[in-house]
């Protein structure tokens, strides 16, 4: 009998969950999975797919003949490699389906590409559904929340009732046992995830809040009428997870947590602390909101082991939190927040901010600095630039308040990958907001605070010494990277405090 094969791709990112998700769903099912990972995450200088590579898929999915090849499009910054791929994968004769969270937000980019079809939000029972109806020979264009190309434009169908008990759904594949890594010109069997020391795990889907720069409200809005925006998945599934995770990845000395806010229904986080005492006992990071943190929970964490809280500020200035970015947290919510982080005992806070992006000016960027001169205890800034995202709020936002035309828009969101992530971590704005910036960088470290207090009645006055500062800082931040890591290991081993 023809084996039942559906070959999935993942892009960047060799933890992937959603292919994990999915791998689950169809192996449960019957079928035989092929697990991808097409190119490790690199932030910095990441690199589109090179004609080797490329050729090196199309020779694997040849091998596995699969009745599709499903590709993971969470993210439209690395749309370089997604549209070489489908193309070579349609060059080659292959069904290509693709889903996502990008994908389910613009499916007709995906599918004028030359994806066949493209599946929206939860995949888990829909991709089963395409996998058999294709396999059997028959027209799946009639299966819920599938799209695809007809009479010139696009047909979308409903999307279908999502489970409110996530634990239905499975837990994600943690070891493949045909899973495949093509990066730097060379096609490696085995899943890679597997030599990790940290864990990524997600006990929720779904976001309460409403950023504009964020497209979780943008795929609440997609949800069937009636559903749920947050889903919880049980205590007991997580802690499965992560045994299997315990025993499969042999390194492992960490877990993050990368809900989007960590679940905090009644009963839920106490159940969660002595479950994860108990039975994982490993250092573990939890992303927050100012408007979610809570002493007793945070403190009930930390004797379960929690190390690491990060919680999105974003900015210092209250016109850029709540106008712009529709966060309606008031600087003292933010101060208060960090004062309960601090008083916590947690081991290490870390605190992002989207900085210097059209919407900023050299004033904002001083409230953020004044913002960040009042943050307690040992922490950390994530600062970074901001990245226009497809199919978000903030993007007409900007086209219609004259930050930028609409034909700028259309180049930046569809730049070139190495181009996005330059935009997302270099320094931009004029030289008055860079000065703010890197002042606020330099806040974080507290021996070079009594500088700061210097030049900050006139920053303009002292650029050279702030700009070589700010590059003996930079070095700093890579010896306190070490030590952050090195403490958290100590806490593994059972020597921190």
């Amino acid at each position: 009998m023809e084996r039942k094969t559906v070959v999935l791709v993942a892009f960047y990112n060799v933890k992937a969950l959603g292919v994990r998700y999915l791998e689950t769903a169809l192996r449960q099912a019957g079928w035989n999975v092929a697990a991808v990972y097409f190119k490790r995450f690199n932030s910095r200088a990441p690199s589109p797919a090179t004609a080797e590579e490329l050729a090196l898929l199309t020779e694997l999915v040849a091998r596995e003949k699969p009745v599709f090849v499903g590709l993971s499009v969470m993210s439209s910054m690395y749309l370089e490699t997604v549209e070489q791929v489908v193309k070579t994968l349609k060059r080659a004769g292959e069904t290509v389906v693709c889903g996502g969270a990008y994908a389910s937000l613009e499916p007709k980019r995906l599918l004028t590409l030359g994806a066949d079809y493209v599946l929206r939000l939860d995949g888990e029972k829909p991709i089963v559904a395409l996998a058999e109806t294709l396999k059997s020979g028959g027209d799946p264009r009639g299966l819920d929340s599938l799209c695809y190309l007809e009479g010139g434009g696009v047909k979308e169908n409903p999307i279908a009732p999502l489970e409110e008990d996530l634990d239905v759904y499975g837990r994600p594949t943690v070891n493949s046992p045909n899973a495949w890594l093509i990066d730097q010109g060379r096609c490696e069997p085995g899943d890679p995830q597997l030599d990790t020391l940290s864990y990524e795990v997600i006990a929720s889907r779904g976001c309460p809040f409403t950023c504009t720069y964020c497209a979780c409200q943008n795929l609440r809005r997609l949800c069937p009428p009636g559903s749920k925006p947050i889903r919880f998945r049980s205590v007991d599934s997580v802690m499965a997870e992560l045994e299997e995770a315990k025993r499969q990845c042999k390194r492992l000395v960490f877990v993050h947590f990368y809900d989007e806010i960590f679940p905090n229904t009644p009963g839920w986080v106490e159940e969660f602390a002595a479950a994860y005492k108990k039975r994982i006992g490993l250092p573990f990071s939890i992303w927050t909101h100012p408007k979610m943190v809570n002493e007793q929970m945070l403190k009930t964490l930390k004797d379960a082991g929690l190390v690491e809280v990060i919680m999105g500020i974003q900015s210092g200035s209250p016109h850029i939190r709540k106008d712009i970015f529709h966060r309606y947290e008031t600087n003292g919510d933010v101060a208060q927040a960090t004062r309960v982080i601090a008083g916590s005992g947690v081991f290490w806070a870390s605190y992002d901010f989207m900085l210097l992006h059209p919407f900023e000016t050299a004033a904002t960027m001083r409230e953020t600095y004044e913002l960040v001169k009042g943050i307690p205890g040992r922490y950390e800034l994530q600062m970074h630039g901001l990245n226009f995202l497809p199919c978000t709020d903030i993007v007409p936002m900007a086209v219609e308040g004259g930050y930028v035309s609409a034909e700028e828009m259309e180049a930046t969101l569809y730049a070139p990958m190495a181009e996005q992530f330059s935009t997302y971590w270099h320094e931009q704005g004029d030289a008055d907001s860079r000065r703010w910036y890197e002042l606020t960088y330099l806040w974080q470290f507290p021996r070079l605070r009594r500088r700061c207090l210097e030049w900050e009645g006139a920053p303009g006055e002292h650029t050279g010494d702030i700009d070589a500062l700010y590059e003996k800082a930079q070095r700093l931040e890579k010896r306190r990277y070490l030590r952050k890591k090195a403490g958290v290991v100590l806490r593994r081993l059972g020597l921190g405090r």
